[in-house]
């Protein structure tokens, strides 16, 4: 819950890229919704203002993450110093397949997808971007009624059409992702933890996966560097493992996601195409006489 008066200034390490994330949390009520689909929606709008910051401005590249009270609104900013939408653009921003990514980083369907949650939990969301200056999503969400809190529909769990059901390991820091994608997985057998090291020390304990969803980006160990350890000890796992991005941050990244062949999956997560990924692999992958 967002609920705290509270300024946080999150400088990166060197390693990271150079910007700073300031976090201006001011008291607001709780708010209808669903905690897995905000996450998909505020994962997409500070990956997406990362993305839009260039390199090279040490020190004045910002994120700043705050919320409000405004009317009868909760407000979520998401505001960065970053390159702006041009003016043809933001007409059709939250359309699908409009971006203005680079090729090959990104679908064009984050923004819709995160207009259709954020519609669907009776909300609405708003944009103002400057060229050179920097853009601004604001989520505007109504307040929990007293006594009740509105249900938004979330992921249904997975339905296996052949009967057939695989193992699955997730890699994943962030907990809501985390939460949805067992909930979605929910028939086969899912193992989640949260950082890479964890999936190593099962997978060197003797456990075995059919599929490993595995997050790109993640502070201790990144997703590139366990694909790199895997490969060395359990090449044919190391093949196992499907990408989650929401953006290669770093041009290593970037370059290391085109020139391995495994898959990836965008995020937010195409549920749908999720469901056919895990169906295949328990399909292919089952034993004989099963």
């Amino acid at each position: 819950m967002i609920g705290r008066n509270d300024e946080h200034d999150m400088t990166p390490t060197p390693t990271d890229r150079a910007l700073r994330v300031v976090l201006k949390f001011g008291t607001v009520p709780s708010v209808d919704g669903n905690d897995g689909r905000l996450g998909q929606v505020f994962l997409n709008l500070i990956v997406n203002a990362a993305l839009a910051i260039p390199e090279g401005r040490v020190g004045q590249n910002t994120i700043t993450i705050q919320t409000r009270a405004e009317g009868s609104m909760v407000v979520v900013e998401v505001s960065d110093t970053g390159s702006g939408i041009p003016p043809e653009v933001m007409p059709r921003i939250f359309d699908a397949f409009v971006t203005t990514k680079p090729i090959g980083v990104g679908t064009g369907l984050g923004l819709a997808i995160c207009h259709h949650l954020v519609t669907a939990m009776n909300g609405r969301i708003e944009v103002e971007s400057v060229v050179g200056a920097g853009t601004t999503f604001r989520v505007f969400l109504p307040p929990a009624r007293s006594g009740r809190t509105q249900e938004v529909p979330v992921p249904r769990p997975a339905q296996t059409t052949s009967g057939r059901t695989c193992s699955v390991l997730i890699v994943e820091e962030e907990p809501a992702l985390r939460r949805v994608l067992e909930r979605l997985l929910a028939p086969h057998k899912v193992t989640a933890v949260t950082r890479a090291p964890d999936a190593l020390s099962l997978i060197r304990g003797g456990e075995r996966f059919q599929l490993i969803l595995c997050d790109v980006m993640m502070p201790e160990m990144t997703g590139m560097d366990f694909h790199e350890d895997l490969a060395k000890t359990h090449s044919a796992l190391a093949d196992k493992i499907v990408f989650m991005s929401g953006g290669a941050f770093t041009a290593s990244a970037r370059s290391f996601l085109e020139r391995i062949p495994n898959r990836r999956l965008d995020k937010p997560i195409d549920t749908n195409r999720l469901r056919r990924l895990v169906e295949e692999v328990a399909v292919v992958e089952q034993p004989a006489g099963n």
